[in-house]
């Protein structure tokens, strides 16, 4: 079918949450349904910051709810949402 990468912007719950460990724990979650290409943290508003994640998968249907339900599934998630998606 191909392959897209999928941009996710992650939530944490608060300004307390460890986005290190937050990654550690979504690539975990991650492994075997997709590759993880990028990572970075990006500033919001207040102190508070976002990961964004980019990670490549099959264009299979059901995939982004698969994805987006693994990611809020890790322990100081507030919410992970589709930020961009693009054919590969």
């Amino acid at each position: 079918m191909g392959q897209v990468l999928v941009t996710f912007e992650i939530m944490p719950d608060g300004l307390e949450v460890d986005l290190g460990q937050v990654r550690k724990e979504v690539e975990a979650k991650v492994k075997g349904t997709g590759k993880i290409e990028q990572v970075e943290i990006r500033p919001i508003a207040f102190g508070l910051q976002a990961l964004m994640i980019n990670i490549v998968v099959e264009d299979e249907e059901g995939m982004m709810d698969k994805l987006e339900q693994l990611i809020g599934s890790v322990p100081g998630v507030q919410n992970a949402r589709v930020f961009a998606l693009n054919k590969i």
